[in-house]
């Protein structure tokens, strides 16, 4: 016998999912059919951000894109994400170049992919809080198809993952993975092809 309180509450859930997504999906660049996204922390510029159809995004995540930041300006900003891929809960993904997410792709919990920071080592205003320090980034990321990345990863700037390669939990990758290879560790290294 169904519960009549528990069916209830399942329906105001689903009903507040609905409209979350109704809501939601207009604001985006391009927005899949059939993906879905659990409640987001933070989206900023979802004009710049596409998402694939079946994308599936965990809560409390993080999508930002940066098209200008104080005085500099980034016309190639923008986040795609492609078909298929299932991204866990509280991931932040940052961008103020083209950062692109393959198909089929499979990116655990806590998983950082930014492709910037405030400033760096040999930038003169090291003197002054960082928000107030003009972005710096080493390049492009690209994650090709079929990639698995393990739980709080970090896929830092100028970096490519090659297709169907495995990136171990906890892992910085800062360099080049190539395809079909397992990586881990900080900063990450081959482990296996």
């Amino acid at each position: 016998m169904k519960n009549p309180v528990l069916s209830l509450y399942r329906y105001i859930l689903d009903t507040r999912k609905r409209y979350y997504l109704n809501w939601l999906r207009p604001q985006f660049k391009s927005f899949g059919t059939g993906a879905y996204v659990t409640k987001l922390a933070n989206l900023s510029h979802p004009e710049r951000i596409s998402i694939g159809d079946n994308v599936q995004l965990g809560k409390q995540g993080v999508l930002e894109v940066f098209p200008n930041f104080k005085e500099e300006v980034y016309p190639e900003a923008e986040i795609i994400i492609g078909a298929n891929a299932v991204i866990g809960d509280y991931f932040h993904i940052g961008a103020i170049q083209k950062l692109q997410i393959g198909q089929n792709v499979l990116i655990g919990r806590y998983v950082l992919i930014n492709d910037h920071s405030h400033g760096d080592l040999t930038d003169s205003k090291n003197g002054i809080p960082p928000m107030e320090r003009t972005l710096k980034s080493k390049g492009r990321i690209t994650i090709k198809d079929n990639v698995w990345i393990g739980d709080n990863a970090a896929i830092l700037s100028g970096v490519t993952i090659g297709e169907g390669a495995i990136v171990g939990a906890n892992s910085v990758v800062t360099k080049d993975v190539p395809p079909y290879t397992v990586v881990g560790g900080v900063p990450a290294q081959v482990i296996k092809q």
